[in-house]
């Protein structure tokens, strides 16, 4: 019987500081195998690390500055709220993947739920959607026949997280786990591929809302069944078993990796509130001595609405323009600034990445500083100052990382990014206040369900196979280096237009110096041609994100 040429398997949100003291207890037993025998390392997110611009980054091996996806919603600095309403799909994602590229080298592909791919597109073999999906108990495919055939859906309803049980969640994670793998193995048999490509996402879901069970600190904790403190430990043990499965099927002479778009963490303890700190730095002013009362009682309103009521987002098409901005702004809290006395503000990111906007005249509506030389002035200023920044509690530095936009994207959409991302240092998670104390303490208590879990900057890779090195290490992969090192792996040349290098100390020096890395200069920058979506199912993608927590 024969296999694929090639398997990758993801492992959304999953972490190496889980992984390795499981693996220790023997709990992880084919993880541990393919890590002794293999190569494994962190891998470097995207920022922000998060679910879109992440897997964008890994099918396409570009940058969000070239293909285009930074949250899932773009990202727009001419407006105060930095986003505009459009919804990422795979419509708009810039670049081929590398399974386009070995499809049109003859490869037979299968590819199981990765995001970013609703709509579908034109394959060598099939794909299978993974979220957001308009509809959960349909399954979008290319070709689209194929989803008649599939009895059960592959992806969870918008309200699925909004109003399941706790129990049920773990019970459909894990249940989820095993029919997605279950996918894959009989697709190989009935397509006959030459790649498969499957990504379980349970884990990442497990993290975001069971860490306050598993973690002490947390109020949870003490009274929480022992199958709620389990619970993520128990994603990891039934996704080890899915990849023995597909380990047995494919067997010790392919080339297998596992990797994760980001990795996971419980939440930190304290708030980095940026617009307070811009305030106390005279960056930011605001136009009342003190904030009203509107605001926080529109913002608690806002949230309860988020958690009780599935369709959100067709309630919110039916509310003047004007009503659903002023309802961004009051969310973000940035209603109470004075813009044509602001010179910077936060630019909402996603945890831990964090961004700094300059308000630029010609740029921005009430823009305040010149472009040129003030600007580049000021950006210098604020990021001198961010880089000393300390909470005075704790005297632990704010933020590990700053940097200047350019310094990390490059591409048509650089200019939609922010002018300074800072990554936050693990003490501090972004908070909304304007005023006050820059840093404060985190209520663990008052967390939302799906908040006690954070997404880290390091997930997981582990290579393993022919060519692949043994028993080794690797330090400084990213996810953008995946498509041009499977690309490589399978005998193509790597495109020009991929940002991500080739992996060369996985592999085995015999097999470098039989194959020696080539590039192209073939394009990939056409927009997919995946089709438009209706309106109807864009709002109903839109609850799905609300309900996974991914938008407000």
């Amino acid at each position: 019987m024969t296999g694929p040429k090639l398997l990758v398997l993801g492992l959304d949100g999953a972490t190496f500081d889980m992984i390795r003291p499981l693996a220790a207890e023997g709990r992880l037993p084919h993880l541990a195998r393919l890590m002794e025998q293999g190569t494994a390392g962190p891998l470097r997110s995207t920022l922000p690390p998060v679910t879109a611009a992440a897997w964008s980054t890994f099918m396409t091996g570009q940058n969000p500055g070239r293909h285009g996806i930074y949250q899932w919603r773009t990202y727009d600095p001419t407006t105060y709220t930095g986003l505009d309403e459009q919804i990422i799909t795979a419509s708009r994602l810039v670049g081929h993947t590398f399974w386009d590229h070995l499809g049109a080298a003859g490869w037979r592909v299968g590819v199981i739920t990765v995001p970013v791919t609703y709509p579908p597109w034109e394959v060598n073999g099939f794909l299978l959607s993974g979220y957001p999906c308009p509809d959960a108990q349909q399954n979008y495919t290319h070709p689209p026949q194929l989803a008649r055939s599939l009895a059960e859906s592959y992806n969870f309803s918008a309200d699925h997280y909004l109003h399941a049980t706790p129990q049920q969640i773990l019970d459909d994670g894990l249940e989820m786990l095993k029919r997605r793998t279950s996918l894959a193995l009989r697709m190989i048999d009935e397509m006959a591929l030459d790649l498969c490509v499957l990504v379980l996402g349970e884990i990442d879901r497990a993290q975001h809302d069971f860490w306050r069970y598993a973690d002490p600190r947390f109020p949870e904790h003490a009274a929480a069944p022992e199958a709620f403190r389990q619970a993520i430990a128990r994603h990891y043990e039934v996704a080890d078993l899915q990849l023995g499965h597909l380990l047995e099927r494919v067997g010790d002479d392919v080339p297998v990796m596992v990797m994760s778009d980001h990795g996971g963490g419980p939440h930190p303890p304290r708030y980095f509130h940026t617009n307070a700190w811009l305030h106390e730095q005279g960056w930011l002013a605001l136009k009342r001595a003190r904030p009203g009362r509107t605001g926080q009682v529109l913002r608690r309103g806002l949230a309860a609405l988020r958690s009780h009521l599935s369709f959100e987002e067709q309630l919110r098409r039916r509310l003047p323009a004007s009503l659903v901005h002023r309802a961004r702004r009051v969310s973000l809290n940035i209603a109470n600034v004075d813009w044509s006395r602001t010179q910077a503000y936060r630019f909402n990111m996603y945890h831990p990445a964090e961004g700094i906007e300059i308000n630029l005249k010609g740029r921005q509506p009430q823009g305040t500083v010149q472009p040129g030389a003030e600007f580049e002035s000021l950006v210098a200023d604020i990021a001198a100052a961010l880089r000393k920044a300390r909470d005075p509690e704790t005297g632990q530095p704010i933020a590990s990382e700053v940097h200047r936009k350019e310094e990390i994207y490059h591409g048509p959409y650089l200019d939609i990014a922010p002018d300074l991302v800072v990554v936050l240092g693990g003490g501090h998670k972004a908070g909304i206040e304007s005023r006050g104390a820059a840093t404060t303490p985190v209520v663990l208590g008052d967390l939302p369900r799906d908040h006690s879990g954070v997404h880290t900057m390091d997930g997981i890779f582990i290579a393993h196979g022919p060519g692949i090195r043994s028993g080794a290490s690797i330090a400084a992969a990213q996810i953008g280096d995946l498509a041009s090192t499977i690309l490589h792996l399978a005998g193509l040349p790597v495109p020009a237009s991929m940002d991500g290098r080739v992996l060369e100390e996985i592999l085995e020096p015999d097999h470098l110096a039989g194959r020696p890395v080539v590039h192209t200069d073939g394009a990939t920058g056409a927009i997919r041609a995946t089709g438009g979506i209706s309106d109807k199912d864009d709002a109903a993608m839109r609850d799905k994100l609300r309900g996974l927590g991914y938008i407000d």
